[in-house]
């Protein structure tokens, strides 16, 4: 009988503390879901910026169109992305999923590197220092 109350015993401490483990890690999680929720607009602005970025480059003749008649097409296509970009972050503000940002974001700079690969010469390498660029501002915004 002394064996069978020990068993409980340990059964109700393994219960408690497994309990009060996931206790802990359900508040943790809710204390750090506004701040991710807080990246994202954050990460749109960046990436505005970046497009920015681009659109001076073309203009002061920094980078290279592959067809340079097409010059206009492609400022107005960034402009195009821009705008996109604001309506994203605009739609999403209220939103805490970090799935649908990312699924929304991955999409648009999926749409950003192809427009980069269409017009302008050295494509791949731009598109790259893109890449590394705002990984590592995501990281920086990740670790505020």
């Amino acid at each position: 009988m002394g064996i069978y109350l020990l068993i409980a015993a340990l059964a109700f401490l393994l219960l408690y503390f497994a309990l009060k483990k996931l206790t802990i890690n359900i508040d943790e999680k809710a204390l750090l879901e506004p701040i991710k929720a807080d990246i994202y607009p954050k990460f749109c602005d960046i990436i505005d910026e970046n497009i920015k970025k681009f659109k001076d480059n073309i203009q002061n003749g920094i980078f290279a169109l592959k067809d340079t008649e097409k010059k206009d097409e492609f400022l107005e296509k960034l402009s195009d992305l821009s705008r996109e970009l604001t309506f994203i972050q605009t739609m999403n503000l209220s939103n805490k999923s970090d799935a649908i940002w990312q699924e929304e974001l991955f999409g648009f700079l999926k749409e950003f590197e192809n427009l980069i690969i269409e017009y302008l010469e050295n494509s791949e390498e731009l598109s790259e220092n893109l890449r590394t660029t705002l990984m590592n501002e995501f990281e920086k915004l990740k670790n505020l």
